[in-house]
This record gives C-alpha cells, sequence and structure tokens, in this order.
C-alpha cells in the first residue's frame, strides 16, 4: 500500500458518511470519520495506538449499552479493524510506521504474539481482549473478507449477506481443493524456467500427439556419472495431475501476486482520480 492510501480511505469514508441517499446502516458513523482523520495524522506510529484506544472504548461502549444493536455494532468495529489492516498492509513509509506503531502498542500492553500471527489477528487482539475463541472467530472471518478482496466499506453488508460471522468463519474451513484444482494452480510450471532439454527418436516413439497441451511426465533415474536416463514417457492424465498439483502452492503465489498487482493498479487509479478531483475543485 502506498504512504498517500491513508488520505484516500479517509475521503473515501468522509464521503460516505455524508451521502444521504444511502442508508442508515449503510453510511460510517462520525467514529469511522474519526478514525480516518487519526490515520492520516502526521505521526503515524503515535496514531495507530489512538486508533486502536478509540475502538477499545467504542467496545467497551458496544458491550455496554448497544445489545439490542450488537451484530451491527460489532460489524462497525470488524470494519475498522479491517481498515486498520488494509492501512498497515503494504511497504510504503506510512504502512511501516503504523506498523512500528502496533508494535510499540502491543509492548506496552504486554501482549504476546508469534512471528507467524497475521496482522489481523493482532490488531483484533488489540482490541477485543485476550479471550482466544473470540479472537480466532473475528479474526477467521476478517481473513475470508481478506481473502476474497472486500472493500472496506461493503464489510458489514458482507456479514449481512453470508449470515454472520460464524457462518463467514465457516467458510474459511470449506473442503480443500481437489486434485484437479490443485493441477490447474500448479500448471503455471509448465510455463517456467526450463531445466533441460531431451530428444531422441526412442523418447518420439513413445510419446502420443494427441494430449500435446497436457504436459508429460518423463520417469528417469540418476546415473552414477551424473546423467538421468529416461525410462518411460508417461501421458496418464490422472499421473499428470498429480504431478502438477504438487506445484499448486506455486501457482497460488503466482494468483496472489497477480491479484496484488490488480488490486495495486486499483488504488493507483482511485488516488490519481482523487487527486484530479481536487484539482478541480
Amino acid at each position: 500500500m502506498s504512504d498517500q492510501t491513508l488520505a484516500t480511505q479517509a475521503t473515501a469514508l468522509q464521503t460516505a458518511a455524508t451521502t444521504s441517499s444511502a442508508p442508515a446502516t449503510e453510511r460510517p458513523s462520525a467514529f469511522a470519520i474519526n478514525i480516518g482523520n487519526l490515520l492520516t495524522k502526521g505521526n503515524p506510529e503515535q496514531s495507530i495506538g489512538d486508533a486502536i484506544d478509540a475502538l477499545v472504548t467504542q467496545r467497551v461502549d458496544w458491550e455496554s449499552n448497544e445489545l439490542a444493536s450488537a451484530n451491527d455494532g460489532l460489524y462497525a468495529l470488524l470494519q475498522h479493524c479491517y481498515s486498520l489492516n488494509n492501512a498497515m498492509s503494504g511497504t510504503g513509509v506510512a504502512a511501516k510506521g503504523l506498523k512500528k506503531g502496533l508494535a510499540n502498542y502491543i509492548d506496552t500492553k504486554g501482549l504476546k504474539f508469534t512471528d507467524a500471527t497475521p496482522l489481523i489477528t493482532k490488531i483484533v487482539k488489540c482490541v477485543f481482549g485476550v479471550d482466544r475463541r473470540r479472537v480466532s472467530a473475528y479474526a477467521s472471518a476478517l481473513k475470508v473478507a481478506i481473502a476474497e478482496k472486500k472493500q472496506v466499506m461493503e464489510l458489514p453488508k458482507f456479514f449481512r449477506d453470508n449470515g454472520g460471522i460464524e457462518e463467514v468463519r465457516r467458510s474459511s474451513t470449506a473442503k480443500p481443493k481437489s486434485v484437479k484444482d490443485k493441477a490447474a494452480l500448479g500448471r503455471s510450471v509448465l510455463e517456467g524456467d526450463v531445466l533441460a532439454t531431451v530428444s531422441g527418436d526412442s523418447l518420439n516413439a513413445n510419446y502420443s500427439t494427441e494430449s500435446l497441451e497436457d504436459g508429460v511426465v518423463l520417469l528417469a533415474t540418476r546415473e552414477d556419472d551424473g546423467t538421468f536416463a529416461v525410462r518411460k514417457v508417461v501421458q496418464n492424465k490422472s499421473v499428470i495431475n498429480s504431478a502438477l498439483a504438487t506445484f499448486a502452492s506455486i501457482g497460488a503465489e503466482q494468483e496472489k501476486a497477480r491479484q496484488l498487482q490488480q488490486e495495486q493498479d486499483a488504488m493507483d487509479e482511485q488516488r490519481a482520480a482523487a487527486r484530479a478531483a481536487l484539482k478541480a475543485a
């Protein structure tokens, strides 16, 4: 996320808050605007602690006085957590400053995390306390939203439309991908670097040209002289899919990188549009 993304998010929150045509449940409150303002202050290391303290105050108020509309209050709190996560995602100076400020805040509060703890889980624990099951449920639901690239402003609607936090959380434990799905992800290695080339009449004689697009598995052994002896040419589709499935993580990483680039491009377009609007004002 670039250094100017925070200002773009704050502008979006303020614009949505003042749009009278939107239903009241869809418009962020003045509290949302305040969070946006906190995140655009000059000292990100300090502002992240202020932002989380403000969320804690809001959380206490929600637990004490808003039980009648608990879901809406909860969704709003998680929306702000989601926004903080987005603000700290990326490699820009502002994002790094916010993450450093979060680390300082965590140390001050005496909270404990491992290096593998996701950023969104840290934020949720800072806001909601140390109840492990509660933190896990909220963080899992937000991870689903992150994976589906939901926008901050649509998060409450996303939870409502999908049956609430618990139903969204459960979707994160869906059945694992099939071998066919993994093979589709792993297929990207067929367009990767070439390790070596082999040729020979016997190879061609054992190769069927009926399935050129499916790749081929060469069953080989390593010889004492360091060469590889190809023993069989395998074109069985299930065998090829199983081989490709082992590289699913590579394809998934490439797909994630592609989606991140698309998100960055979209944010760049939004930033350019915001600048153009400011010049025209």
